[in-house]
């Protein structure tokens, strides 16, 4: 109980502070409480416009319905042995609202895309077998799965194999090492694209 009350006087003040707009609330309720209150978000507002003494307007409605829409029911599944890039990647797209699985070997993707399938998924090449291409075939040959857009990372920059990747079904192939945040403007463009 003490949390909630926590919440809502926060809520509060960022409103009389000027954060009155769903978006900009909402990012700075995240930055200070972590991604956990992002379900409870639309609850907290509201009680936290009671106790501020703003009713909510259609703009916050609509502003609402388009946060929950791009980023709370987008999920995005990374797959990379490499624990510092799954990390980092993991801290940055959660923090852009999205809910992120990830898995350390293919046969965890695969067992990760049968558990719930994935708005995208973000695919290293390099891994033990299966590889980040058989993957993306698998991906593309399965029915349920072949619409999920693929976004393949690798430390191989040859023409070759970017053809590959691409020739295999990815809808983009980054080079290691890359701009964290171009990787997640990427992750933004697809997903608010779908």
């Amino acid at each position: 109980m003490g949390r909630l009350k926590d919440l809502i006087l926060t809520g509060a003040s960022l409103l009389a502070q000027g954060y009155t707009d769903f978006d900009s609330w909402a990012a700075k309720m995240v930055q200070e409480f972590g991604p956990s209150v992002e379900p409870f978000l639309e609850e907290i507002m509201r009680q936290a416009l009671e106790l501020h003494g703003s009713a909510p307007s259609g703009g916050f409605t609509d502003s609402v319905k388009k946060w929950g829409r791009n980023c709370m029911t987008k999920n995005v599944l990374i797959v990379d042995d490499e624990p510092n890039i799954v990390l980092s990647l993991k801290f940055l797209i959660t923090q852009e609202g999205y809910e992120v699985r990830t898995a350390g070997s293919g046969e965890e993707a695969l067992r990760a895309l049968a558990e719930q399938v994935p708005d995208l998924v973000i695919l290293d090449v390099m891994m033990p077998k299966p590889d980040g291409f058989e993957i993306c075939q698998t991906i593309r040959s399965t029915p349920a799965w072949r619409g999920i857009p693929v976004i393949i990372l690798t430390a191989k920059g040859r023409d070759v194999e970017r053809q590959k990747g691409l020739a295999m079904g990815a809808d983009d192939y980054i080079t290691k090492p890359f701009a964290t945040k171009d990787l997640v403007a990427k992750v933004q463009a697809i997903l608010q694209g779908k």
